[in-house]
Protein backbone atom coordinates (compact mmCIF):
# COMPACT_ATOMS: atom_id res chain seq x y z
CA UNK A 1 0.00 0.00 0.00
CA UNK A 2 1.41 3.37 -0.95
CA UNK A 3 2.33 5.89 1.71
CA UNK A 4 0.33 9.03 2.24
CA UNK A 5 1.61 12.55 2.86
CA UNK A 6 0.81 14.09 6.21
CA UNK A 7 -1.27 17.22 5.93
CA UNK A 8 -0.07 20.25 7.88
CA UNK A 9 -2.24 21.70 10.62
CA UNK A 10 -4.45 24.53 9.47
CA UNK A 11 -5.96 27.04 11.86
CA UNK A 12 -9.68 26.47 12.15
CA UNK A 13 -9.41 22.69 11.77
CA UNK A 14 -11.28 22.34 15.05
CA UNK A 15 -13.49 24.57 17.13
CA UNK A 16 -12.13 22.82 20.24
CA UNK A 17 -9.00 24.95 20.40
CA UNK A 18 -8.43 24.51 24.12
CA UNK A 19 -8.46 20.72 23.74
CA UNK A 20 -6.15 20.98 20.71
CA UNK A 21 -3.64 23.10 22.62
CA UNK A 22 -3.80 20.70 25.59
CA UNK A 23 -2.28 18.16 23.20
CA UNK A 24 0.33 20.64 21.97
CA UNK A 25 3.22 18.50 23.25
CA UNK A 26 2.28 15.78 20.73
CA UNK A 27 3.45 15.75 17.09
CA UNK A 28 0.72 16.68 14.60
CA UNK A 29 -0.61 14.20 12.06
CA UNK A 30 -2.77 16.81 10.32
CA UNK A 31 -5.33 19.17 11.74
CA UNK A 32 -7.25 20.32 8.67
CA UNK A 33 -11.02 19.76 8.87
CA UNK A 34 -12.11 16.30 7.69
CA UNK A 35 -8.64 15.45 6.37
CA UNK A 36 -7.85 12.67 8.85
CA UNK A 37 -11.45 11.41 8.58
CA UNK A 38 -11.00 10.96 4.84
CA UNK A 39 -7.65 9.19 5.28
CA UNK A 40 -9.21 6.74 7.74
CA UNK A 41 -12.14 6.13 5.41
CA UNK A 42 -10.07 5.75 2.23
CA UNK A 43 -6.55 4.55 3.10
CA UNK A 44 -6.29 3.94 6.85
CA UNK A 45 -3.29 1.62 6.83
CA UNK A 46 -1.21 3.92 4.63
CA UNK A 47 -2.16 6.81 6.89
CA UNK A 48 -1.29 5.13 10.19
CA UNK A 49 1.95 3.70 8.80
CA UNK A 50 3.02 7.12 7.64
CA UNK A 51 2.16 8.65 11.01
CA UNK A 52 4.04 5.90 12.84
CA UNK A 53 7.10 6.14 10.60
CA UNK A 54 7.34 9.95 10.74
CA UNK A 55 5.96 10.82 14.18
CA UNK A 56 6.04 7.69 16.33
CA UNK A 57 3.30 5.75 18.07
CA UNK A 58 1.50 8.76 19.63
CA UNK A 59 0.29 11.79 17.65
CA UNK A 60 -2.58 14.28 17.55
CA UNK A 61 -5.04 14.95 14.74
CA UNK A 62 -8.65 16.08 14.20
CA UNK A 63 -11.35 13.43 13.72
CA UNK A 64 -15.04 14.26 13.52
CA UNK A 65 -14.17 17.92 14.13
CA UNK A 66 -12.56 17.16 17.51
CA UNK A 67 -8.92 16.75 18.57
CA UNK A 68 -7.93 13.09 18.90
CA UNK A 69 -4.84 11.25 20.06
CA UNK A 70 -3.78 8.51 17.65
CA UNK A 71 -2.32 5.52 19.51
CA UNK A 72 -0.48 3.10 17.24
CA UNK A 73 1.21 0.51 19.47
CA UNK A 74 0.41 -2.81 21.12
CA UNK A 75 1.50 -1.33 24.45
CA UNK A 76 -1.11 1.41 24.10
CA UNK A 77 -3.80 -1.13 23.26
CA UNK A 78 -2.91 -3.11 26.37
CA UNK A 79 -2.89 -0.06 28.66
CA UNK A 80 -6.16 1.37 27.38
CA UNK A 81 -8.19 -1.81 26.90
CA UNK A 82 -7.18 -3.41 30.20
CA UNK A 83 -7.87 -0.10 31.97
CA UNK A 84 -6.77 -1.32 35.38
CA UNK A 85 -7.40 2.06 37.03
CA UNK A 86 -10.74 2.83 35.29
CA UNK A 87 -9.30 5.85 33.51
CA UNK A 88 -10.44 5.16 29.92
CA UNK A 89 -14.11 5.67 29.08
CA UNK A 90 -15.66 3.76 26.18
CA UNK A 91 -18.81 5.84 26.52
CA UNK A 92 -16.85 9.10 26.24
CA UNK A 93 -14.84 7.80 23.30
CA UNK A 94 -17.70 6.48 21.20
CA UNK A 95 -20.41 9.03 22.05
CA UNK A 96 -19.45 11.59 19.42
CA UNK A 97 -19.48 8.92 16.69
CA UNK A 98 -22.29 6.62 17.84
CA UNK A 99 -24.14 8.33 20.68
CA UNK A 100 -27.21 9.37 18.67
CA UNK A 101 -27.26 6.16 16.62
CA UNK A 102 -26.59 3.50 19.28
CA UNK A 103 -27.26 5.26 22.61
CA UNK A 104 -27.03 3.27 25.83
CA UNK A 105 -25.82 0.11 24.11
CA UNK A 106 -23.32 -1.97 26.07
CA UNK A 107 -20.35 -0.23 24.42
CA UNK A 108 -21.63 3.17 25.58
CA UNK A 109 -21.71 2.23 29.25
CA UNK A 110 -18.85 2.33 31.74
CA UNK A 111 -17.90 1.11 35.19
CA UNK A 112 -20.53 -0.39 37.49
CA UNK A 113 -23.34 0.37 35.06
CA UNK A 114 -21.51 -1.53 32.31
CA UNK A 115 -20.83 -4.52 34.57
CA UNK A 116 -24.46 -4.62 35.70
CA UNK A 117 -25.82 -4.69 32.15
CA UNK A 118 -23.13 -7.08 30.89
CA UNK A 119 -24.00 -9.50 33.71
CA UNK A 120 -27.64 -9.50 32.60
CA UNK A 121 -26.64 -10.19 28.99
CA UNK A 122 -23.96 -12.81 29.74
CA UNK A 123 -26.21 -15.89 30.23
CA UNK A 124 -27.36 -15.55 26.61
CA UNK A 125 -23.77 -16.23 25.45
CA UNK A 126 -22.88 -19.25 27.59
CA UNK A 127 -22.10 -22.64 26.06
CA UNK A 128 -25.58 -24.09 26.52
CA UNK A 129 -27.15 -21.11 24.77
CA UNK A 130 -24.56 -21.20 21.97
CA UNK A 131 -25.25 -24.89 21.35
CA UNK A 132 -28.94 -24.10 20.88
CA UNK A 133 -28.23 -21.13 18.60
CA UNK A 134 -25.91 -23.14 16.37
CA UNK A 135 -28.31 -26.06 16.07
CA UNK A 136 -30.99 -23.61 14.90
CA UNK A 137 -28.51 -22.12 12.42
CA UNK A 138 -27.36 -25.35 10.81
CA UNK A 139 -30.28 -26.05 8.45
CA UNK A 140 -30.75 -22.42 7.28
CA UNK A 141 -27.00 -22.12 6.62
CA UNK A 142 -27.06 -25.33 4.54
CA UNK A 143 -30.03 -24.02 2.58
CA UNK A 144 -28.35 -20.66 1.91
CA UNK A 145 -25.12 -22.34 0.79
CA UNK A 146 -27.09 -24.57 -1.57
CA UNK A 147 -28.69 -21.50 -3.18
CA UNK A 148 -25.31 -19.76 -3.60
CA UNK A 149 -23.71 -22.78 -5.22
CA UNK A 150 -26.70 -23.35 -7.50
CA UNK A 151 -26.55 -19.71 -8.62
CA UNK A 152 -22.85 -20.20 -9.45
CA UNK A 153 -21.72 -16.85 -8.08
CA UNK A 154 -22.30 -14.14 -5.51
CA UNK A 155 -22.17 -10.43 -6.47
CA UNK A 156 -19.98 -7.88 -4.69
CA UNK A 157 -17.60 -10.57 -3.37
CA UNK A 158 -20.42 -12.07 -1.37
CA UNK A 159 -20.92 -9.13 1.01
CA UNK A 160 -24.69 -8.65 0.41
CA UNK A 161 -25.28 -12.40 0.78
CA UNK A 162 -23.23 -12.57 3.98
CA UNK A 163 -25.10 -9.59 5.41
CA UNK A 164 -28.45 -11.13 4.60
CA UNK A 165 -27.45 -14.49 6.07
CA UNK A 166 -25.99 -12.96 9.22
CA UNK A 167 -28.95 -10.63 9.76
CA UNK A 168 -31.55 -13.33 9.15
CA UNK A 169 -29.78 -15.58 11.67
CA UNK A 170 -29.45 -12.70 14.16
CA UNK A 171 -33.13 -11.81 13.68
CA UNK A 172 -34.07 -15.42 14.40
CA UNK A 173 -31.78 -15.95 17.39
CA UNK A 174 -32.26 -12.55 19.02
CA UNK A 175 -35.89 -11.89 18.12
CA UNK A 176 -37.40 -15.11 16.70
CA UNK A 177 -38.16 -12.89 13.69
CA UNK A 178 -38.73 -15.03 10.60
CA UNK A 179 -41.10 -13.02 8.40
CA UNK A 180 -39.12 -12.27 5.22
CA UNK A 181 -40.52 -8.76 4.85
CA UNK A 182 -39.74 -7.83 8.45
CA UNK A 183 -36.20 -9.16 8.07
CA UNK A 184 -35.79 -7.19 4.82
CA UNK A 185 -36.96 -3.97 6.48
CA UNK A 186 -34.61 -4.54 9.41
CA UNK A 187 -31.73 -5.26 7.02
CA UNK A 188 -32.31 -1.96 5.21
CA UNK A 189 -32.58 0.03 8.44
CA UNK A 190 -29.45 -1.48 9.98
CA UNK A 191 -27.54 -0.73 6.79
CA UNK A 192 -28.67 2.93 6.96
CA UNK A 193 -27.74 3.06 10.65
CA UNK A 194 -24.21 1.74 10.12
CA UNK A 195 -23.60 4.00 7.12
CA UNK A 196 -24.66 7.03 9.16
CA UNK A 197 -21.77 6.40 11.54
CA UNK A 198 -19.35 7.47 8.75
CA UNK A 199 -21.15 10.76 8.01
CA UNK A 200 -18.82 13.76 8.15
CA UNK A 201 -21.73 16.21 8.42
CA UNK A 202 -23.88 15.32 11.44
CA UNK A 203 -26.64 17.92 11.35
CA UNK A 204 -29.97 16.11 10.92
CA UNK A 205 -31.30 18.69 8.45
CA UNK A 206 -28.10 19.01 6.38
CA UNK A 207 -26.35 15.64 6.57
CA UNK A 208 -28.55 13.41 4.44
CA UNK A 209 -26.72 10.18 5.33
CA UNK A 210 -26.88 11.03 9.03
CA UNK A 211 -30.56 11.99 8.81
CA UNK A 212 -31.37 8.69 7.09
CA UNK A 213 -29.58 6.85 9.90
CA UNK A 214 -31.59 8.65 12.58
CA UNK A 215 -34.85 7.88 10.79
CA UNK A 216 -33.79 4.23 10.44
CA UNK A 217 -33.10 4.07 14.17
CA UNK A 218 -36.57 5.45 14.89
CA UNK A 219 -38.19 2.72 12.79
CA UNK A 220 -36.10 0.00 14.45
CA UNK A 221 -36.90 1.27 17.94
CA UNK A 222 -40.63 1.18 17.19
CA UNK A 223 -40.38 -2.34 15.76
CA UNK A 224 -38.30 -3.66 18.67
CA UNK A 225 -40.37 -1.94 21.34
CA UNK A 226 -43.48 -3.70 20.04
CA UNK A 227 -41.65 -7.05 20.06
CA UNK A 228 -40.33 -6.43 23.58
CA UNK A 229 -43.79 -5.84 24.99
CA UNK A 230 -45.08 -8.91 23.20
CA UNK A 231 -42.27 -11.11 24.62
CA UNK A 232 -42.96 -9.92 28.16
CA UNK A 233 -46.43 -11.41 27.78
CA UNK A 234 -45.42 -14.44 25.69
CA UNK A 235 -41.74 -15.43 26.07
CA UNK A 236 -40.15 -17.51 23.32
CA UNK A 237 -36.80 -19.22 22.60
CA UNK A 238 -35.02 -16.03 21.54
CA UNK A 239 -32.50 -13.80 23.30
CA UNK A 240 -35.10 -11.02 23.59
CA UNK A 241 -37.21 -13.31 25.78
CA UNK A 242 -34.17 -13.99 27.97
CA UNK A 243 -33.51 -10.27 28.33
CA UNK A 244 -37.04 -9.37 29.39
CA UNK A 245 -36.95 -12.15 32.01
CA UNK A 246 -33.39 -11.54 33.26
CA UNK A 247 -33.04 -10.32 36.85
CA UNK A 248 -30.01 -9.26 38.85
CA UNK A 249 -29.22 -10.37 42.43
CA UNK A 250 -31.70 -7.84 43.81
CA UNK A 251 -34.49 -8.86 41.45
CA UNK A 252 -34.26 -5.82 39.17
CA UNK A 253 -35.17 -6.19 35.49
CA UNK A 254 -34.24 -4.21 32.40
CA UNK A 255 -36.84 -1.63 31.38
CA UNK A 256 -38.35 -1.82 27.89
CA UNK A 257 -36.27 1.08 26.55
CA UNK A 258 -33.08 -0.51 27.98
CA UNK A 259 -33.89 -3.81 26.28
CA UNK A 260 -34.45 -2.01 22.97
CA UNK A 261 -31.18 -0.05 23.23
CA UNK A 262 -29.28 -3.29 23.82
CA UNK A 263 -31.06 -5.03 20.95
CA UNK A 264 -30.27 -2.28 18.43
CA UNK A 265 -26.59 -2.45 19.32
CA UNK A 266 -26.46 -6.27 19.54
CA UNK A 267 -28.21 -6.68 16.19
CA UNK A 268 -25.67 -4.39 14.56
CA UNK A 269 -22.75 -6.16 16.25
CA UNK A 270 -24.15 -9.64 15.59
CA UNK A 271 -24.72 -9.24 11.88
CA UNK A 272 -22.49 -6.57 10.36
CA UNK A 273 -19.21 -7.60 11.97
CA UNK A 274 -19.85 -11.31 11.27
CA UNK A 275 -20.79 -10.54 7.67
CA UNK A 276 -17.59 -8.50 7.32
CA UNK A 277 -15.44 -11.33 8.68
CA UNK A 278 -17.10 -13.97 6.50
CA UNK A 279 -16.67 -11.83 3.37
CA UNK A 280 -12.99 -11.31 4.17
CA UNK A 281 -12.57 -15.06 4.70
CA UNK A 282 -14.24 -15.93 1.38
CA UNK A 283 -12.05 -13.48 -0.54
CA UNK A 284 -8.78 -14.57 1.11
CA UNK A 285 -9.57 -18.25 0.58
CA UNK A 286 -10.44 -17.52 -3.05
CA UNK A 287 -7.01 -15.92 -3.42
CA UNK A 288 -5.32 -18.88 -1.68
CA UNK A 289 -7.09 -22.03 -3.00
CA UNK A 290 -4.57 -24.41 -1.43
CA UNK A 291 -6.04 -23.42 1.91
CA UNK A 292 -9.49 -24.46 0.69
CA UNK A 293 -8.02 -27.90 -0.02
CA UNK A 294 -6.36 -28.11 3.40
CA UNK A 295 -9.54 -27.13 5.21
CA UNK A 296 -11.59 -29.65 3.22
CA UNK A 297 -9.15 -32.39 4.19
CA UNK A 298 -9.59 -31.42 7.84
CA UNK A 299 -13.39 -31.57 7.46
CA UNK A 300 -13.21 -35.07 5.98
CA UNK A 301 -11.27 -36.32 9.00
CA UNK A 302 -13.57 -34.96 11.71
CA UNK A 303 -15.57 -37.21 14.05
CA UNK A 304 -19.10 -37.34 12.68
CA UNK A 305 -20.40 -38.78 15.95
CA UNK A 306 -19.44 -35.66 17.93
CA UNK A 307 -22.06 -33.01 18.64
CA UNK A 308 -22.08 -29.82 16.57
CA UNK A 309 -20.12 -27.72 19.08
CA UNK A 310 -17.52 -30.49 19.36
CA UNK A 311 -17.10 -30.75 15.59
CA UNK A 312 -16.74 -26.98 15.20
CA UNK A 313 -14.22 -26.74 18.05
CA UNK A 314 -12.10 -29.52 16.50
CA UNK A 315 -11.55 -27.55 13.28
CA UNK A 316 -8.11 -26.34 14.34
CA UNK A 317 -6.81 -25.35 10.89
CA UNK A 318 -10.02 -23.45 10.26
CA UNK A 319 -9.53 -21.68 13.57
CA UNK A 320 -6.08 -20.54 12.44
CA UNK A 321 -7.50 -19.34 9.12
CA UNK A 322 -10.15 -17.31 10.95
CA UNK A 323 -7.54 -15.76 13.26
CA UNK A 324 -5.45 -14.75 10.24
CA UNK A 325 -8.50 -13.32 8.44
CA UNK A 326 -9.31 -11.23 11.50
CA UNK A 327 -5.68 -10.12 11.80
CA UNK A 328 -5.57 -8.80 8.24
CA UNK A 329 -9.13 -7.45 8.16
CA UNK A 330 -10.52 -6.81 11.65
CA UNK A 331 -14.21 -5.88 11.21
CA UNK A 332 -13.74 -2.94 13.58
CA UNK A 333 -10.38 -1.47 12.61
CA UNK A 334 -10.37 1.49 15.04
CA UNK A 335 -11.46 1.81 18.68
CA UNK A 336 -12.40 4.92 20.65
CA UNK A 337 -11.88 5.93 24.28
CA UNK A 338 -11.69 9.12 26.39
CA UNK A 339 -9.43 9.78 29.38
CA UNK A 340 -11.17 10.43 32.70
CA UNK A 341 -7.96 11.65 34.36
CA UNK A 342 -4.45 12.64 33.38
CA UNK A 343 -2.58 9.47 32.47
CA UNK A 344 0.58 8.23 30.76
CA UNK A 345 0.18 5.99 27.71
CA UNK A 346 3.14 4.56 25.83
CA UNK A 347 5.47 6.93 27.70
CA UNK A 348 3.48 10.06 26.81
CA UNK A 349 1.37 12.18 29.18
CA UNK A 350 -2.23 12.69 28.11
CA UNK A 351 -4.59 15.20 29.76
CA UNK A 352 -7.99 14.49 31.27
CA UNK A 353 -10.77 14.54 28.67
CA UNK A 354 -8.54 13.57 25.71
CA UNK A 355 -10.28 11.60 22.95
CA UNK A 356 -8.28 8.55 21.87
CA UNK A 357 -8.31 6.60 18.60
CA UNK A 358 -6.65 3.19 18.80
CA UNK A 359 -5.79 1.23 15.67
CA UNK A 360 -5.95 -2.59 15.87
CA UNK A 361 -5.66 -2.66 12.05
CA UNK A 362 -2.25 -0.99 12.28
CA UNK A 363 -0.94 -3.04 15.21
CA UNK A 364 -2.11 -6.31 13.67
CA UNK A 365 0.03 -5.50 10.62
CA UNK A 366 3.01 -4.13 12.53
CA UNK A 367 6.27 -5.79 11.40
CA UNK A 368 7.52 -5.54 14.99
CA UNK A 369 5.13 -8.40 15.81
CA UNK A 370 4.38 -10.07 12.50
CA UNK A 371 6.76 -11.40 9.82
CA UNK A 372 5.52 -10.37 6.35
CA UNK A 373 2.63 -8.55 8.03
CA UNK A 374 0.53 -8.09 4.87
CA UNK A 375 0.79 -11.75 3.79
CA UNK A 376 -1.98 -14.29 4.39
CA UNK A 377 -0.31 -17.01 6.46
CA UNK A 378 -2.59 -18.92 8.87
CA UNK A 379 0.36 -21.08 9.91
CA UNK A 380 1.63 -18.13 11.94
CA UNK A 381 -1.05 -19.18 14.47
CA UNK A 382 0.15 -22.79 14.62
CA UNK A 383 1.15 -23.39 18.26
CA UNK A 384 4.17 -25.39 17.06
CA UNK A 385 5.70 -22.32 15.42
CA UNK A 386 7.76 -21.46 18.50
CA UNK A 387 9.26 -24.94 18.92
CA UNK A 388 12.94 -24.91 17.92
CA UNK A 389 12.67 -28.28 16.14
CA UNK A 390 9.45 -27.51 14.26
CA UNK A 391 11.26 -26.36 11.11
CA UNK A 392 8.73 -23.55 10.71
CA UNK A 393 9.54 -19.94 9.99
CA UNK A 394 8.42 -17.95 13.01
CA UNK A 395 7.04 -14.52 13.75
CA UNK A 396 8.62 -12.51 16.53
CA UNK A 397 7.35 -13.42 19.99
CA UNK A 398 3.89 -11.84 19.89
CA UNK A 399 2.70 -9.11 22.20
CA UNK A 400 -0.52 -10.20 24.00
CA UNK A 401 -2.30 -7.17 22.51
CA UNK A 402 -0.89 -7.41 18.98
CA UNK A 403 -4.10 -9.28 18.00
CA UNK A 404 -7.27 -7.60 19.28
CA UNK A 405 -10.10 -7.91 16.71
CA UNK A 406 -12.55 -8.47 19.58
CA UNK A 407 -11.21 -5.66 21.76
CA UNK A 408 -10.16 -6.51 25.29
CA UNK A 409 -10.61 -5.90 28.99
CA UNK A 410 -14.07 -5.17 30.37
CA UNK A 411 -15.39 -4.41 26.88
CA UNK A 412 -14.17 -7.66 25.29
CA UNK A 413 -16.78 -8.58 22.67
CA UNK A 414 -19.58 -10.50 24.34
CA UNK A 415 -20.35 -12.50 21.18
CA UNK A 416 -16.83 -13.52 20.17
CA UNK A 417 -17.43 -17.27 20.66
CA UNK A 418 -20.70 -17.14 18.71
CA UNK A 419 -19.03 -15.21 15.88
CA UNK A 420 -16.16 -17.73 15.68
CA UNK A 421 -18.53 -20.72 15.72
CA UNK A 422 -20.81 -19.15 13.10
CA UNK A 423 -17.84 -18.58 10.79
CA UNK A 424 -16.74 -22.21 11.23
CA UNK A 425 -20.28 -23.38 10.47
CA UNK A 426 -20.67 -21.32 7.28
CA UNK A 427 -17.17 -22.00 5.95
CA UNK A 428 -17.53 -25.73 6.64
CA UNK A 429 -20.84 -25.96 4.78
CA UNK A 430 -19.44 -24.03 1.82
CA UNK A 431 -16.18 -26.00 1.61
CA UNK A 432 -18.09 -29.27 1.49
CA UNK A 433 -20.29 -27.97 -1.34
CA UNK A 434 -18.01 -26.04 -3.69
CA UNK A 435 -14.71 -24.47 -4.58
CA UNK A 436 -14.71 -20.73 -5.18
CA UNK A 437 -12.51 -18.26 -6.99
CA UNK A 438 -12.27 -14.69 -8.26
CA UNK A 439 -12.42 -13.64 -11.91
CA UNK A 440 -8.97 -13.75 -13.46
CA UNK A 441 -6.94 -10.59 -12.88
CA UNK A 442 -9.20 -9.17 -10.20
CA UNK A 443 -7.57 -7.72 -7.07
CA UNK A 444 -10.05 -6.58 -4.43
CA UNK A 445 -9.35 -3.49 -2.37
CA UNK A 446 -10.75 -2.85 1.08
CA UNK A 447 -12.34 -0.09 3.10
CA UNK A 448 -11.95 -0.37 6.86
CA UNK A 449 -14.52 2.09 8.19
CA UNK A 450 -17.05 1.96 9.68
CA UNK A 451 -16.98 -1.82 9.17
CA UNK A 452 -14.34 -3.54 7.03
CA UNK A 453 -15.66 -4.44 3.56
CA UNK A 454 -14.41 -4.82 -0.05
CA UNK A 455 -14.88 -1.83 -2.33
CA UNK A 456 -15.40 -3.47 -5.74
CA UNK A 457 -18.51 -5.22 -7.05
CA UNK A 458 -16.50 -8.21 -8.30
CA UNK A 459 -18.42 -11.52 -8.35
CA UNK A 460 -17.29 -14.52 -6.33
CA UNK A 461 -17.67 -17.67 -8.48
CA UNK A 462 -18.46 -21.23 -7.37
CA UNK A 463 -17.69 -24.65 -8.84
CA UNK A 464 -19.79 -27.40 -7.24
CA UNK A 465 -17.88 -30.40 -5.85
Amino acid sequence: MSATRLHPFKAGGTLHRQAWHALGHLPTAGGAPFWADLQILRQPLAFTRTVHAQLGSVARTVIGGQPHVLLLSANALETVLLDRDRIFSAKGGWSSLMGDLFPRGLLLRDGDEHRHHRRLLLPSMKREALQGYLQRMEAPVQAAVGQWVQAGQLPALGLPAMRHLALSRAADLLLALRDAQEVKRAEHDFSELVEASTALIRLPLLGRRYARGLRARGRLVAQLLSLTRHRRARPGPDLLSQLVQARDEEGHQLQDDEVVDHLVFLMMAAHDTTASALTSALVLLAQHPHWQAQLLEELHSEDSSADLMGRLAARNQMGRVIREVLRLHPPVAFLQRQTLAEVEVDGVRLPRGALLTLAPLHVQRDSQWWAEPDAFNPDRFNPDRFKPDSGRSTDPTPHPYAWTPFGGGAHLCLGLHLADAQMRLVLGALLKSAQWHLPEGSTPTWRHAPITHPVERIPLRFTPR
